[in-house]
């Protein structure tokens, strides 16, 4: 097959207008599919274009395109797999989409918060991570993020955490929040404030 595939609908209104709405069902119809460089072939109804789509996914570079708007474009390759939870490695695949590459090494922010995250496991792969949000999980466990020497900001309010012996190896950690997470030791905390300061949010009790 060609190196690149279009998949083309004319003669259907703008997306987003009311009319392509209400017309969705008859314009298909008299639509043509267009292959560039490739062929062409009449749509016959709207199941036999769902049908198409789903044949050409097995194409490894396409676009699809409606009124020379470009719909969908697949990337070459799925996300790497990296991380044990799956919603962490969701919110992960949302990132990759976002650099517009799926190269851990690009990775410098990642925001997941209230995602339903309880394992860190595999976030080392992320070797060039700076800032980490992750307020509103469930994470008991900060130890995978010893291996993260670029981390500079993390915020894991609200979670389960009550051991934060890890976060004093991270040499370069400049900003920490730990509000919600009532459990830690206030030792811990104190000693942490020492080597970051002021950029330490404390929970508002601690373990004696």
């Amino acid at each position: 097959m060609p190196a690149s595939r279009v998949f083309r609908a004319s003669n259907l209104p703008s997306p987003g207008t009311e009319e392509a709405m209400e017309s969705i069902k008859g314009p298909l119809s008299k639509s043509r599919i267009v292959f560039k460089g490739y062929s062409t072939c009449r749509v016959t109804g709207l199941l036999f274009c769902v049908v198409t789509l789903m044949m050409i996914t097995s194409c490894s570079r396409y676009k699809v395109v409606l009124n020379n708007n470009v719909l969908y474009t697949p990337t070459s390759q799925p996300p790497p797999s990296l991380l044990s939870d799956p919603n962490l490695q969701g919110c992960l695949n949302q990132q990759f989409a976002i650099v517009g590459r799926n190269d851990p090494d690009s990775i410098k922010l990642l925001a997941c918060p209230a995602s339903g995250v309880d394992s860190l496991d595999g976030i080392r792969e992320l070797a060039n991570l700076e800032q980490l949000e992750l307020s509103d999980n469930n994470i008991s466990d900060l130890s995978p993020l010893l291996e993260l020497r670029n981390l500079r900001v993390l915020s894991v309010r609200n979670n389960r955490i009550t051991n934060i012996n890890t976060l004093m190896s991270l040499s370069i950690l400049r900003f920490v929040a730990l509000q919600g997470n009532d459990s830690i030791s206030c030792r811990q905390l104190d000693n942490l404030e020492e080597k970051i300061g002021n950029s330490l949010n404390r929970p508002v009790s601690c373990n004696d």
